[in-house]
């Protein structure tokens, strides 16, 4: 089974970010790797993740093709229930950092 981190700037995901610095810095994590313009993975010897940058509509919802993007209001972490918890958070933690955005946990229903 899975859960999500969702990170975003505005609870009606109305602030955007330029997504270019954000693919840079998500590079350089040594514990992602880059899978797609817009997809990251965990590396190998790292819990499983899946990292998906998007722009979504008012109600956060977002396909993703697997395309680059010029900006984004959303990062989702698809994260495994089997995995370590405090990974994810971590992970999510510094990315929202990054962004200055907060992090939201689907279990929760409220920011992490």
């Amino acid at each position: 089974m899975t859960w999500y981190l969702t990170l975003r700037g505005a609870p009606d995901y109305s602030h955007h970010a330029p997504a270019a610095p954000l693919v840079a810095f998500l590079a350089a994590l040594p514990e992602l790797r880059q899978t797609a313009p817009a997809h990251f993975a965990s590396t190998e010897g790292q819990p499983w993740v899946c990292v998906i940058l998007a722009s979504c509509d008012a109600t956060g919802g977002y396909a993703s093709n697997e395309e680059a993007l010029t900006r984004v209001n959303v990062v989702e972490l698809v994260c495994s229930d089997t995995e370590n918890a405090l990974w994810y958070e971590s992970l999510a933690g510094r990315i929202a950092d990054f962004l200055g955005w907060s992090v939201f946990d689907d279990h929760a229903d409220s920011a992490a």
